[in-house]
């Protein structure tokens, strides 16, 4: 179980969160499911072990994005602790707003 601390949403798309075991985890915010609508499909662009602030992080598919594919830009840094992996093959989980089901990568 994920049990977070000191939640906050400070990007466009994405919340952080500070695990009680320090590391940080990233997910869709309110603000993209609203703009993004059903998300269809989830592609991480990177495999690790680190990311960048602002690199290519990931690829989304939606009815609302204007082209086929939107790419969104990693919004911290860090070393990569785990991909939430499931959401590539289950992507309606990106659409809840429950922060345990919509995160997407685990950092330290």
């Amino acid at each position: 179980m994920i049990t977070m601390a000191d939640t906050i949403d400070d990007s466009r798309y994405f919340w952080k969160a500070r695990t009680n075991d320090g590391h940080t985890l990233i997910g869709f915010n309110d603000a993209a499911r609203e703009e993004f609508g059903e998300i269809s499909s989830v592609r991480f662009l990177t495999d690790g072990p680190e990311i960048h602030d602002g690199q290519d992080f990931l690829n989304i598919e939606s009815p609302n994005t204007v082209s086929d594919s939107t790419v969104l830009h990693a919004p911290d840094s860090g070393q990569v602790i785990k991909f939430h992996t499931e959401v590539r093959y289950q992507p309606h989980l990106v659409n809840s707003a429950d922060r345990g089901k919509n995160w997407l990568v685990e950092l330290y």
